[in-house]
């Protein structure tokens, strides 16, 4: 399988496992109230996100612009089932208050713009160790 239908299956498989544990416990762990667990959200899936990503690009040793092209294929199926489910939050979401639901969205973006931003930010990485090497 090339890195590209690997990126969109495990884009696809990432969004499902983060939707139905969304849908699952979403209101345990989105407590709009409380400032710390909120930021503990957005922080902790920054390392989960960086290791990912960079297990598939490690696996496949993709190039510069491969990183970039994966990253961009991880998040596309992700991107547009969530455009469904977001608008229908009440049936995919059931027991998420309305709140609870907007700091969803909130978070699914940032995950998606991380999850860009590391094959940007690795692409601009390899291209000056690149330039320094020569």
């Amino acid at each position: 399988m090339n890195y590209k239908k690997f990126s969109l299956l495990f884009g696809f498989s990432v969004f499902l496992m983060a939707t139905l544990a969304s849908s699952f416990w979403g209101h345990v762990f989105l407590q709009v109230n409380n400032a710390m667990v909120m930021i503990s959200l957005y922080l902790a899936v920054v390392p989960v996100l960086y290791y990912l990503t960079h297990w598939v690009f490690k696996r496949f040793q993709l190039s510069t612009e491969q990183r970039m092209k994966s990253a961009v294929f991880m998040v596309v199926p992700g991107m547009l089932c969530d455009v469904l489910c977001l608008k229908y939050h009440i049936i995919f979401f059931p027991t998420l208050t309305i709140e609870q639901a907007v700091v969803l969205c909130s978070w699914v973006l940032w995950v998606y713009v991380f999850t860009l931003l590391l094959g940007l930010v690795e692409h601009k990485t390899r291209k000056k160790d690149l330039e320094g090497a020569s």
